[in-house]
């Protein structure tokens, strides 16, 4: 990734942070892409239209109101950064291509990290516990706890049981395992 700074949601577009969300309203998104409100609300509805999941439209858009500077009432949406994201999606342009492209390497840059973290925890746990990786990989490969107390020198298959229990415990091993 370059070294520019991304905003992918700049400040400009920030409303509210209620619970961890974080909220703008297709007003700002139509003044960031310069874009004309009506516009904006028209491809908000589209998008509601056409959603083949009406939960994610419910969680993510929500009609508001908001009064301009002579006190005129106008219809607005709120969303959610899942729904600006999919919003800005479907924008044309020069300004709406950059933004694309950097939320794409963004989002690879953040999975990278992710995966990196999640290499770092498995070698730590590795060294801390070297049967946990043989374990969770008997268990992956459909083995039985016998022969993986053979992989492991474990005498009982119960070790196995209960390694695997503390493996969910820490994260380490996926519930159906």
């Amino acid at each position: 990734m370059n070294n520019k700074n991304h905003d992918l949601f700049p400040a400009t577009l920030l409303v509210d942070v209620i619970d961890g969300k974080t909220y703008t309203t297709s007003l700002r998104v139509a003044g960031h892409f310069q874009k004309q409100h009506r516009n904006v609300r028209r491809d908000i509805e589209k998008l509601l239209t056409d959603c083949p999941d009406q939960e994610f439209s419910l969680l993510n858009f929500e009609q508001s109101d908001y009064q301009n500077e002579r006190g005129k009432t106008y219809s607005m949406f709120k969303m959610t950064e899942q729904g600006f994201a999919l919003l800005a999606m479907g924008f044309t342009g020069q300004q709406a291509l950059q933004w694309k492209i950097d939320f794409l390497n963004d989002f690879r840059a953040k999975e990278r990290q992710l995966a990196a973290i999640k290499e770092r925890y498995a070698n730590a746990m590795h060294l801390i516990r070297p049967h946990y990786r043989t374990v969770g990989e008997g268990t992956e490969a459909g083995l039985s706890r016998t022969a993986i107390c053979g992989m492991t020198g474990h005498r009982s298959p119960a070790t196995i049981t209960a390694n695997r229990r503390r493996m969910r415990q820490l994260g380490i091993m996926g519930e159906t395992a």
